[in-house]
Parts: C-alpha cells; sequence; structure tokens
C-alpha cells in the first residue's frame, strides 16, 4: 500500500511517525551517490527539502540521461522524474537505478503514482476509495488542492 498515514507529511499529530529528518536525509544523500557511481555517473545536485520543494532529491545524469531522485519525508519511499516542477512532477521508471535503490528503499514506478484518485464528498466527510490509510487532515487537502493522482499525494506541493 502506497497511500500509508502520513504520507503526505501530515501526520495530524500522530507522534509515531516522527523522524530525525536530518539523518533520513543524509542516508538517501549518501546512498544517492553511491548508486549512482555504481552506474558511472554523476551527481548534479542535491537538494534538501527547504520551503520551495517540501522533499530531498538528488539531480543525477546517467548515460546522457538527466533524471531526478525524490525522497518521501515521511516513509522510505523514492520516485524518479524527468523534471522538478511543483505540482507538475513527470514520474517516470528507471530499471537499473530501481535495482539498487530497492534493497533500503521502496521504488514506486510511474504506473504506481500515475493511478486516479477516486473520491467523493458527503457533506464534510471525504470517502476515497483506493486503498489507503490516510487521516481525515489528508484527505480534506487532497480535497482541497484537487489532487488527482497518487503521485499527487505522495509527492504534494501543499502550502
Amino acid at each position: 500500500m502506497i497511500l500509508k498515514r502520513g504520507i503526505t507529511g501530515f501526520s495530524a499529530g500522530d507522534l509515531s511517525l516522527e523522524r530525525d529528518w536530518v539523518a533520513h536525509t543524509t542516508e538517501f544523500k549518501r546512498y544517492c551517490y553511491t548508486c549512482v557511481q555504481q552506474l558511472h555517473g554523476s551527481m548534479l545536485a542535491f537538494y534538501e527539502p527547504d520551503i520551495e520543494l517540501g522533499y530531498a532529491h538528488a539531480h543525477v545524469k546517467i548515460d546522457r540521461e538527466e533524471l531526478y531522485i525524490f525522497l518521501n519525508n515521511m516513509y522510505d519511499d523514492i520516485a524518479f522524474t524527468s523534471n522538478r516542477d511543483i505540482g507538475g512532477l513527470k514520474f517516470i521508471d528507471h530499471e537499473l537505478l530501481g535495482a539498487l535503490f530497492e534493497n533500503s528503499y521502496t521504488v514506486l514506478t510511474a504506473s504506481q503514482l500515475a493511478e486516479p484518485l477516486v473520491y467523493q464528498t458527503n457533506g464534510s466527510s471525504i470517502i476515497l476509495k483506493n486503498e489507503n490509510e490516510l487521516n481525515d487532515v489528508e484527505l480534506r487537502f487532497m480535497n482541497h488542492f484537487r489532487s488527482q493522482t497518487v503521485g499527487d499525494l505522495v509527492f504534494n506541493y501543499w502550502d
């Protein structure tokens, strides 16, 4: 299941989801360098989570292809993208990188992230029909920001 409680970054006060953000990001950065080097690629840049784009991500080049590796803030879920446009990430699959990351991370595929969200509102309640454990805050934000796909939730830009 991809849509775990808190995956959007909104834990609704659930302290069991607390993470050491610095350690989480540092380990991801180290892993990116290692994997990219194994494929004789290069790390072009590494971005810490910030106010503009709240996800740690690496800009890499492998065999003349530039791509980005994104890390979800709450879980060890990663995705590959061809861009880093806020609100318009284009998810891609990269078989070689995916194989290297899958030992320590959950590699989300482009088809998983493109899965449409199916939900309905009934008064103030929101029912998401996709398999999920999202909390009420996440469901309200999903509806408010008109999220369309699983990728829109997992790597959201809700300010």
